[in-house]
């Protein structure tokens, strides 16, 4: 593994390196991990990634052919066509799998990030300005997306219902995709997973006591969602 030294904890797509470590575990998957430090004051990937790809965004995932490739379901669709040979992580119910995984990353994860670069605006605006942005967020969040956070995670918990997972009685694609904006939500108090949505709750912890998610939890320069704030 190469990773650059002197880091500080990011905010690293654990879902990535996470069904990376799964598939370590199941198949002996070999891997590298080049970890980069954001910027300090935007926040934003730095200018080194556009070497990698031209958007410059993480992650990027650059496979053993030496093809580049962006985007959370596409890299998570690689992975697991690649080399879950034998269908561990499959799912038997394609239609829902997609559903799901689309609604985290079409739906769920920009709620998400809307929130969160509000936040960054709040504290990187000067006073007075600061408390205008903060009057800002505050009729967002009452006018708009506290009602669709309640929404989305009643669904998700229903969708959830009795089972372990997302995928049934073993992880899939939707677990993987879907951590991460339910980990942004939790952590950064957007709402109260332990109280409100126990079943969504239990769900994040089962995943944290997943050997695979602690070894990328290491590999990955550990985990901090409240960077940005």
């Amino acid at each position: 593994m190469s990773a650059t030294d002197g880091l500080k904890p990011g905010v690293p797509t654990l879902h990535h390196l996470s069904l990376l470590e799964e598939l370590a575990i199941e198949y002996k998957l070999e891997y590298n991990v080049v970890l980069y430090s954001r910027g300090a004051k935007d926040k934003r990937a730095p200018k080194e990634l556009a070497s990698v790809h031209p958007l410059g965004r993480a992650p990027t995932l650059v496979t053993a052919e030496g093809r580049v490739l962006i985007e959370s379901l596409t890299i998570t669709s690689y992975l697991l066509k690649t080399y879950d040979a034998d269908g561990r992580f499959a799912t038997e119910d394609w239609v829902r799998e997609d559903t799901l995984r689309s609604f985290a990353g079409a739906s769920l994860f920009p709620l998400a990030s809307l929130e969160m670069l509000f936040d960054l605006a709040e504290k990187n605006t000067p006073w007075p300005f600061s408390f205008i942005m903060r009057r800002i967020k505050k009729g967002f969040d009452n006018f708009f997306s506290n009602a669709e956070f309640k929404k989305d995670l009643v669904y998700l918990e229903g969708e959830l219902g009795d089972a372990e997972w997302f995928n049934g009685k073993s992880l899939g694609q939707a677990d993987f995709v879907m951590n991460w904006p339910l980990d942004v939500i939790a952590i950064r108090g957007y709402a109260d997973l332990e109280k409100e949505y126990p079943k969504l709750h239990a769900w994040r912890l089962r995943v944290y006591e997943r050997p695979a998610w602690k070894h990328a939890l290491a590999k990955g320069n550990e985990y901090d969602l409240e960077m940005l704030g």
